[in-house]
């Protein structure tokens, strides 16, 4: 999603504003936003059109709004028309409500209303760092209603369209497809739609001073790079990666399920953010020094994991960020080898090891204060670490099989933990609740205190957690040195608090390592 905590820098800047928790009451099929923008002010204007199916009608129709507060920021709502019918509302703590009595017995309701407002966060209105005027869309997690209304839930997904009015010295990008652009006097109007089906939080516009740099992968997707006109075109050349990136992710899951895929120059909250086939980057992200390939493979990724098969709620996080991780890590293997991947392994479980010592969590998290808090340690790294090791469980071949099938049964849809963990269990045919229960539901890692005893012929190896959690279950791979010269491995499968192993050896122990392949998300104590 979001923002990568592994590779972004993060600016929190606090926020009270809180959508609604989706109770699947409002299926919203599709959004058209037509926004109005000026250099004269922050205001904008909007015109919005909503398709929505309510399935249960009791609770009247409401959707996430900022309403205007005293000092003018937020959102004023002039009307809202059910089919050509002006209907009475309410518009209270950030809900534009409507009562149950105008909702049509099929529950079926086409929506239009017109608003205006500064926003208060969600579309940021500023200066990017030439001091030049820019728009962007920013939603991650549920900030999208703050520049229109919707259900700003992962779980309610729609398709979207924009019609984007700006002076036209700006270039307009947005999620899906351009269709129509046209002048009127001295602005410009862009048409953009989607028809896949987006979580709100992915939905955006982006208006500034554009160079564009256009390329192909290798299966035809076009690739638009954005960068801003007074910056140095050697950015251009850090993007150009992206084709790269996207061959490899559609080996190895799925065709690429947008349009388009466009890499954009922004100057928004996170370092980067993984707006459907329109992705935003921190505008100090590259430097021309081809530094930003592990961060635009990250983004990437989220086009299937995070965009297309989406989390069902937010504390099944990982599912969008743990998977970015590790399939951009995956990707950073094929293209630089297999001592860069195990060093970014070390690197990310380090980072994890220092991460719980204050926040003794699991991933699948339901105790979290606020959403940012979630953009952690346990959602990016820990998350990867855990499907590094299901890999290695699994082989790769049955684990690539298991991806792809997660991904085809969840494409353009929502999946939670359970989802994942079903999928693997039928394609594999394995009980994998330990592992997910260790791994995923549980808090901690494995904290080893492991003393040996060597002698001619054999080593005894005693192995103990020493963490508070219980303990887990896993392999542990030894690689002893032998005073002959030669290495022996050994793969001892840990199931106890304490244990004690024999290995016969036949030759005398000069040294050992553990866990010599990386392949184990664990911290070793004396």
């Amino acid at each position: 999603m979001k923002c990568l905590l592994a590779f972004l820098s993060i600016l929190f800047t606090g926020y009270a504003l809180k959508a609604q928790v989706n109770s699947a009451r409002i299926d919203v099929i599709d959004y058209e936003i037509e926004i109005n923008l000026s250099d004269s002010t922050n205001r904008i204007k909007v015109v919005e059109r909503i398709h929505c199916n309510v399935q249960e009608r009791s609770g009247g129709l409401n959707f996430d709004l900022v309403a205007q507060d005293d000092t003018g920021r937020g959102m004023k709502v002039d009307y809202v028309l059910i089919g050509a019918d002006t209907i009475p509302f309410k518009h209270i703590n950030d809900q534009l409500q409507i009562d149950q009595s105008f909702i049509p017995e099929n529950g079926v309701v086409f929506m239009e209303l017109r608003f205006s407002g500064i926003p208060v966060d969600g579309l940021i209105i500023s200066q990017n760092k030439f001091g030049d005027r820019t728009f962007f869309g920013d939603n991650w997690p549920d900030r999208a209603h703050n520049w229109f209304a919707c259900v700003d839930h992962p779980s309610d997904k729609a398709t979207v369209s924009f019609e984007v009015q700006a002076p036209k010295k700006y270039d307009v990008v947005a999620v899906g497809e351009l269709l129509k652009v046209y002048e009127i006097g001295n602005d410009r109007m862009c048409f953009f739609k989607s028809n896949v089906p987006l979580p709100t939080k992915v939905m955006v516009v982006g208006i500034a001073d554009f160079s564009f740099d256009n390329l192909f992968s290798g299966s035809g997707v076009p690739i638009s790079n954005a960068i801003y006109s007074k910056e140095s075109p050697k950015v251009h050349e850090d993007m150009k990666v992206a084709s790269d990136v996207l061959d490899f992710l559609e080996s190895i899951i799925s065709r690429y399920e947008f349009h388009e895929l466009e890499n954009v120059q922004s100057t928004t909250r996170y370092g980067g953010m993984e707006n459907a086939g329109c992705i935003f980057y921190d505008e100090n992200a590259f430097n021309g020094r081809s530094n930003g390939e592990s961060l635009i493979a990250h983004e990437i990724s989220h086009q299937w994991f995070g965009n297309s098969a989406t989390e069902s709620d937010w504390q099944h996080i990982w599912l969008s960020e743990g998977f970015a991780t590790y399939f951009a890590n995956l990707y950073m293997r094929s293209k630089h080898g297999e001592t860069a991947f195990d060093e970014q392994l070390a690197k990310d479980r380090r980072k994890v090891i220092q991460f719980s010592k204050n926040y003794d969590h699991p991933i699948v998290d339901t105790n979290y204060s606020e959403l940012e808090s979630l953009l952690n340690a346990n959602s990016y790294e820990k998350g990867s670490w855990v499907l590094h090791m299901l890999h290695n469980e699994l082989g790769d071949s049955l684990f690539k099989d298991c991806m792809k099938e997660y991904y085809k049964r969840f494409r353009l849809s929502n999946a939670s933990t359970v989802d994942l963990q079903n999928v693997i269990e039928q394609v594999t045919g394995r009980n994998l609740s330990v592992f997910f229960n260790q791994w995923l539901y549980s808090s901690g890692h494995p904290v080893l205190k492991i003393e040996p005893k060597m002698n001619r012929e054999k080593t005894v190896l005693r192995i103990e957690q020493v963490q508070a959690q219980d303990h887990f279950v896993f392999p542990l791979k030894i690689l002893l040195e032998l005073k002959n010269g030669e290495l022996s491995e050994y793969v001892l499968n840990i199931s106890e608090r304490k244990e004690e192993f024999v290995l016969q050896t036949g030759s005398k122990v000069v040294g050992f390592k553990v866990d010599p392949e990386t392949d184990l998300l664990f911290e070793l104590v004396k």
